[in-house]
């Protein structure tokens, strides 16, 4: 029993250091999960933007359109 204590005490640094690696490398992975449902929102969001700069071109080639119609029936 004495030399329990002397054991836990010899191999603390080491217990440390597996611990220590064990967070890092939890939070590097919940980091690099983040990043990953970051950059996913970004290409939706650019994937939408592009879908919303075509319909505002289109909305004016449709305007354009009209007005020319207006100018020839005046």
């Amino acid at each position: 029993m004495v030399a329990l204590p002397g054991l836990l005490i010899a191999f603390m640094p080491i217990i440390l250091a597996i611990t220590a690696i064990i967070l890092v490398i939890r939070f590097v992975k919940r980091a690099e999960a983040r990043a990953d449902e970051r950059l996913k929102m970004d290409q939706e969001n650019a994937s939408n933007q592009q879908a919303q700069l075509q319909m505002m071109n289109e909305l004016g080639e449709k305007i354009t359109r009209i007005e020319r119609l207006l100018k020839d029936v005046e």
